[in-house]
């Protein structure tokens, strides 16, 4: 009975903790992957607070770059965007709605795409 009585407890006690207590839930929804000289999705819709994922290939990178920088192929890091090396897995959060530009670097101007967050 006790031990039963202490999973109830500590199950009880994970579930009250606030969600940034917790780290991201890797979330297929908010998940880009590479495949071939493509981005996938090369769209991604999420709202503000989401946490998306990136599971690069080894040769691939993204880097956040400007809107500018996008419509002409440029790969000019975005000032405080955000950057992960080949075959990185990371993460980070959608703090703000606005539409976040990245590119694959050696391979545009083929490889880039978009996350709105609304």
């Amino acid at each position: 009975m006790k031990k039963i009585l202490s999973l109830f407890l500590t199950l009880m006690l994970i579930s009250s903790c606030s969600k940034s207590d917790l780290d991201p839930i890797l979330s297929s929804s908010n998940t880009i992957t590479t495949s071939g000289l493509n981005f996938v999705p090369s769209s991604l819709n999420c709202s503000v607070g989401d946490t998306i994922f990136f599971e690069l290939g080894s040769s691939h990178n993204a880097i956040e770059v400007s809107e500018d920088s996008y419509n002409i192929n440029s790969s000019s890091p975005l000032e405080n965007g955000f950057q992960f090396g080949f075959g990185e897995s990371s993460f980070f959060i959608a703090n703000e709605a606005k539409i976040h530009y990245y590119v694959c670097v050696p391979h545009l101007p083929q490889m880039k795409a978009r996350i709105i967050v609304e």
